[in-house]
């Protein structure tokens, strides 16, 4: 993001993230065990463990033997590959009819999964004799009503980082480019592949609620199947109109979801415009050199990302609160934020916190903050924004407190969030209040979805709501602002 006359340099997508918990929220620091919570409880704690690079959980049963994959190695994602095409063909012979009012014609052109050994010759749309212009890609091909994808690189690659669903997804969005095909969709680029996106999402929703025989998809599949989609996004500063726009990741995350939540239907309404995408240029050459990311930390004459945050959160707030409170009332700052090392905690409520990385302290209302390895850990892995969305979570489950709009853990968690993205959603350009002090750069709300998403164990899904919930809510903030987010659960 950048301050007036600031800016400084983006990184690319999180892959390290904290969690957030209702009253006081708080990240463990061992990863043995999540915390208790105290029956006078003002911190609420959770183990970290990393899920991005977690075993995938679904079973792997062999290829269908009517599924014919010219150039096939025989691994076993190509035997997931297999299962998905056919259980992609049963999914739209019943639901092509219900979105477009006409019969699905099954794919006629062939199946090819190549490498570097490949004969281009024999490959589909293969515009060049050198098969390496070919690789680290999956495509459907139009002249020929075929998919084709690359088993050596990329799609292993992908799988080897996200889990095999992944991979799944990739070939149900190139499906959702034959589903244009038959349908004889035109429109942008970014429009077109948002909407193979959206159709994705719809086929996995259809996995999800028991629809295939081949796949059972677990809420870890889902969170690690969302960070392939975001993995795949356009590099930020692009233009949304442009020929090749594919989408930010905040847009295809989105398509993503809105797919999985209103099915099909929605997704053949897509045009261009509709949704909007998120996706804009850099300011000007300055930012454009820089890539759009504050410093973390600095001094009143040179802030960082950490004096500047807090600030336009309070300000947001300031602004907010009233709108929201039933009785008008006005927001009261938070106290100064609270960095500390892991061997010298602070205290809440009197009482010493022992153990958390990051929490909201309620009664003393303040947020606390690991300075000397976490939060710098996420600047270095995810960029300036992930480290304020963290902080804004803190400040919407402040929030959510005083308004009294949350029943557990799991709707404040969410409703936090969403908070969080009305926070952002504020900060977009081109002139947000100059007393927010801060404006997003082009890259700022994929590492808000990206932050979201990893190290979640399995408790803290139970407690807080799997990854995939959290940038649902996330997005709620940033498309319908902060009016939407009490009813968020």
């Amino acid at each position: 993001m950048r301050a007036t006359n600031r800016t400084m340099r983006t990184r690319g997508a999180l892959v390290l993230a904290a969690l957030l918990a209702l009253s006081a929220c708080g990240v463990e620091a061992g990863q043995e065990q999540a915390a208790e919570t105290r029956a006078d409880a003002d911190i609420i704690g959770s183990d970290v463990a990393d899920t991005t690079t977690t075993a995938p959980s679904t079973t792997v049963p062999p290829a269908p033997t009517d599924v014919d994959i010219l150039g096939s190695d025989g691994s076993e994602l190509n035997d997931v590959i297999g299962n998905t095409i056919s259980d992609l063909e049963a999914f739209w012979t019943e639901v092509y009819p219900e979105a477009y009012g006409a019969a699905y014609e099954p794919l006629s052109g062939g199946l090819f999964a190549i490498d570097s050994g490949t004969d281009p010759s024999s490959v589909p749309c293969a515009s060049s004799a050198d098969i390496s212009e070919l690789l680290d890609n999956a495509y459907y091909c139009p002249p020929a009503d075929a998919v084709v994808w690359d088993q050596e690189r990329f799609l292993p690659d992908l799988a080897d980082r996200y889990g095999t669903f992944t991979a799944a997804v990739v070939i149900a969005h190139e499906w959702g480019h034959a589903i244009q095909e038959r349908a004889q969709f035109t429109g942008a680029s970014v429009t077109t592949e948002l909407q193979a996106d959206c159709f994705a999402g719809a086929w996995v929703q259809h996995v999800t609620d028991g629809g295939s025989p081949r796949f059972t998809v677990t809420t870890d599949d889902l969170d690690q199947a969302l960070a392939g989609v975001l993995s795949l996004r356009d590099a930020p500063g692009g233009f949304a109109d442009d020929p090749s726009a594919h989408g930010s990741g905040f847009d295809r995350v989105g398509a993503f979801q809105d797919g999985f939540e209103s099915g099909a239907d929605r997704c053949a309404d897509f045009t261009d415009g509709d949704p909007a995408p998120y996706e804009f240029p850099f300011s000007d050459e300055d930012e454009a050199g820089t890539g759009g990311d504050l410093h973390l930390a600095g001094s009143t004459d040179d802030p960082g990302i950490i004096e500047l945050a807090f600030p336009s959160l309070d300000a947001f707030w300031t602004d907010t609160f009233p709108t929201l409170s039933e009785d008008g009332d006005d927001w009261q700052p938070l106290s100064d934020p609270v960095p500390f090392s892991a061997d010298d905690p602070p205290t809440c409520n009197n009482d010493p916190i022992d153990g958390y990385l990051l929490f909201v302290c309620i009664p003393d209302r303040y947020v606390g903050f690991e300075a000397i390895d976490t939060i710098p850990a996420v600047y270095e892995q995810g960029g300036d924004f992930a480290v304020a969305t963290l902080f804004a979570t803190q400040y919407g489950l402040d929030a959510v407190e005083q308004l009294g709009t949350a029943d557990d853990e799991v709707s404040a968690t969410l409703q936090g969030d969403c908070f969080a993205g009305a926070w952002a959603a504020a900060l977009l350009p081109p002139n947000p209040p100059d007393r927010y002090e801060l404006v997003l750069s082009p890259g700022d709300l994929d590492e808000g979805v990206a932050v979201l998403l990893s190290f979640r164990s399995e408790g803290d899904r139970e407690r807080q709501g799997p990854g995939f919930d959290r940038v649902r809510a996330y997005r709620q903030g940033v498309l319908n602002g902060p009016e939407a987010c009490p009813k968020v659960s």
